[in-house]
């Protein structure tokens, strides 16, 4: 360099030097791997667990159990299709929850039967 000229890397007094560069998210080579997909098969196994205790509540436990079954059956294909890793949670949402459904429609058929149901007696729950 010769005398009196300017360094191209020199900063002039008082100011900043340049920020450096970003290494921010680099463009990816290819798809990555997908986090697994385990809502489905989680909410049947809770529905499920839940179905059988609430079977002695106004019968809640049946559509409980209806509902376990179907989301339990949906995040079992999730896991046969290799979308989810909790294949055992789906298949206890779907055991749990068809228990549910069978003793929900015994009890049901059986408090018919046996004349104990009326359906007055849950029209009337509020009017007190």
């Amino acid at each position: 360099m010769q005398p009196g000229q300017d360094d191209p890397n020199q900063q002039p007094p008082g100011s900043f030097p340049p920020p450096p560069p970003s290494y921010g998210a680099q463009p990816p080579y290819g798809a990555g791997p997908t986090p697994p997909q385990n809502t489905q098969g989680l909410v049947g196994m809770i529905l499920g667990i839940a179905a059988i205790p609430l079977l002695c509540c106004f019968y809640l436990g049946l559509p409980l159990g209806i509902a376990a079954v179907v989301v339990s059956y949906l995040g079992l294909n999730k896991a046969k299709a290799g979308l989810a890793t909790n294949r055992s949670q789906a298949l206890a949402g779907l055991i749990c929850g068809a228990i549910a459904v069978v003793l929900g429609i015994a009890g049901l058929i059986y408090s018919i039967v046996a004349g104990t149901w009326n359906m007055s007696s849950y029209s009337d729950f509020g009017s007190n």
